[in-house]
């Protein structure tokens, strides 16, 4: 391995600044998407969700392996660790404790206010904001509590995770610098390079739980952050790995296009999974791991290639980076929130969006931030005045994050049950030129035993479907209970509400878990829509959707499509499966939707 001569890589600063530039175009357009996001627009848009689904495989794991980079130049230098957790926690988690403490509340509170969870001025939830600790957008057992900032998720893990790697990077650059030589040279040949990156995260995929390796953010899980972050650090390390990387962009660029078109082709091409089970669930695993290292490693080989250059303006893009994106996504929502009221045209819509929330940060940070030292502090910017040095102390250093944790601690046990939250009721609201209302009669399939069709008066056309047995905790690719529904839609995103109920005076008998299209017979998309037993008295049809909180389903593509519903917890009825484009608020009746308004 060729010794790495400590020089600034101007293409990795180029490249941050490039990265936020994406995050910033890539949230303006999740008002747009498919998807849930905090504030979204009346339409949505197929093509902004494909756009979305395929920036996410390649754009944070880009982050983490920048970072990773970085640390190789940081790793050994004076001071040790405690000189390293002492830069690293004014450099990051100033800015988390900061946020979450201040602006994420009002990115919270837009949330709520949009999603009808809500009602009142930010004046007014600021009390609520300590109820329960946030754990994402739309989902009924999430808190309010922003303890990671929201977006800044990617500092707090980068923290975490920079903290966990230091002692191996520091022993990579002494002890084990000989076997980090010979992985390097033997990962730096034209095909082994992409399986050399890649297997790591298949390994973690197969021996973590399901339950752990998919909770995440950003498009990937928390955990396979950790691998980027040592794969930057590797390639960094190598010299000979750089120069493979560079020879090989174009071969890497035409990979990643070809295997995100096959994995995109998947998502939203295809109705029925081209594979199924395990195997289907395996072969999106392969497209999307190899195409994410495709376009990564093509984006190095790029950069190393037409970024190693420096420009006067490079160090002051490179000093305002953090604090761009520390505010981005909070003054995106607030102009968001109002513009998206709107009549205009859509595009006018994102435009405005994405030019004020641009040059409004911009000028916050020309005019307060980089000029006063506190909001330097409080944005992670190093400081001139004495004053801040008392922020190196090693009280202050462990008394600052003892704080965190106690007011997370307290939010979590501060948490309202969803049961008893506020439900915020609207009229029906059902349009029958673009809403989807199913029932029995729209049954595909149907497994021979735990489920069956049973003539009930009070159902909206006198049978409903019965689940008596087979409760599941975690949806089955392969399941021995099921009904699938086949039905004609456009694509688009749905409020899904399940009209149902239990006989039995118990609140663990009336959930389901509900798939869509290609989600059906992998362990993906699912969701978890029932619970009337919760706000309903026993054997009364009302309509839930995860309790009283909307759950959105996705419709990829129009045309035909299947939904597969299994028990998640039993005996119960369904009655109606209503797809809304427009009931954003639990129905503040239990009456069903009339055949008569149906088309």
């Amino acid at each position: 391995m060729a010794s790495i001569t400590l020089q600034r890589r101007y293409e990795f600063d180029w490249l941050r600044v490039l990265a936020i530039l994406i995050v910033f175009l890539y949230h303006s357009t999740r008002f747009f998407n498919l998807t849930d996001w905090h504030i979204k627009n009346a339409n949505n848009y197929v093509w902004i969700e494909i756009g979305n689904v395929f920036v996410t495989r390649w754009m944070m794991p880009l982050f983490f392996i920048i970072s990773g980079a970085s640390l190789y130049f940081v790793i050994g230098k004076q001071g040790g660790w405690k000189r390293f957790y002492t830069d690293k926690f004014l450099r990051l988690m100033i800015p988390v404790l900061f946020a979450s403490l201040t602006h994420s509340a009002l990115q919270v509170y837009l949330e709520r206010v949009s999603h009808s969870r809500f009602s009142g001025s930010f004046f007014q939830f600021i009390p609520a904001y300590f109820n329960g600790v946030y754990s994402g957008i739309g989902l009924a057992g999430s808190g309010n509590f922003a303890n990671v900032g929201m977006h800044l998720w990617y500092l707090l893990f980068l923290f975490g995770y920079g903290l966990i790697c230091y002692p191996l990077f520091v022993w990579l650059k002494t002890g084990g610098k000989r076997l980090l030589e010979q992985f390097t040279g033997l990962i730096s040949t034209q095909w082994v390079v992409y399986l050399g990156f890649t297997i790591p995260l298949l390994i973690m995929k197969v021996l973590i739980p399901h339950a752990i390796i998919d909770v995440g953010n950003g498009g990937w899980g928390f955990l396979y952050y950790l691998w980027f972050l040592i794969a930057g650090f590797i390639f960094m390390s190598s010299e000979q790995l750089q120069h493979c990387v560079e020879r090989q962009r174009w071969v890497s660029l035409l990979l990643g296009v070809i295997l995100s078109s096959a994995y995109l082709y998947m998502l939203f091409g295809v109705s029925h999974p081209v594979f199924q089970g395990e195997c289907g669930n395996w072969m999106a695993t392969l497209l999307n791991f190899f195409s994410a290292w495709c376009w990564i490693l093509a984006i190095l080989g790029f950069s190393m290639q037409h970024l190693s250059f420096d420009r006067p303006v490079l160090h002051h893009l490179n000093e305002g980076v953090l604090p761009f994106f520390i505010l981005h996504q909070t003054v995106l929502l607030v102009f968001g929130y109002f513009i998206m009221k709107s009549e205009v045209h859509d595009f006018l819509k994102w435009a405005a969006v994405f030019i004020i929330s641009f040059v409004f940060i911009i000028a916050l940070y020309l005019i307060l931030i980089q000029r006063i030292d506190l909001f330097r502090f409080l944005f992670g910017m190093k400081t001139s005045h004495p004053f801040f040095d008392i922020f190196q102390k090693k009280g202050l250093l462990i008394f600052l994050p003892a704080l965190w944790v106690t007011v997370t601690v307290f939010a979590g046990f501060n948490k309202t049950p969803v049961a008893r939250q506020h439900q915020y009721p609207m009229s029906l609201s059902f349009d029958p030129a673009v809403d989807v209302v199913l029932n029995a009669d729209f049954i595909s399939d149907l497994s021979p035993t735990g489920v069956q069709v049973v003539n009930d008066g009070e159902a909206s056309f006198g049978n409903a479907i019965e689940f008596s047995s087979g409760g599941n905790k975690r949806v089955d690719p392969d399941p021995d209970i099921y009904v699938d529904i086949h039905f004609s839609a456009p694509a688009g995103r749905y409020f899904v509400w399940i009209r149902g109920k239990s006989d039995v005076d118990n609140e663990l008998t009336d959930s389901i878990w509900l798939q869509v299209d290609n989600q059906i017979g992998t362990q993906q998309g699912t969701v978890h829509l029932g619970n009337w037993n919760s706000f309903y008295p026993v054997s009364v049809y009302a309509w839930a959707s995860d309790f009283h909180i909307p759950i959105v389903s996705v419709l990829r593509h129009t045309g035909e499509h299947t939904i597969r519903i299994q028990p998640r917890q039993t005996p119960h009825r369904i009655d109606q499966i209503w797809l809304s484009n427009f009931q954003r608020q639990i129905p503040n009746t239990t009456n069903h939707i009339k055949r008569h308004q149906m088309p």
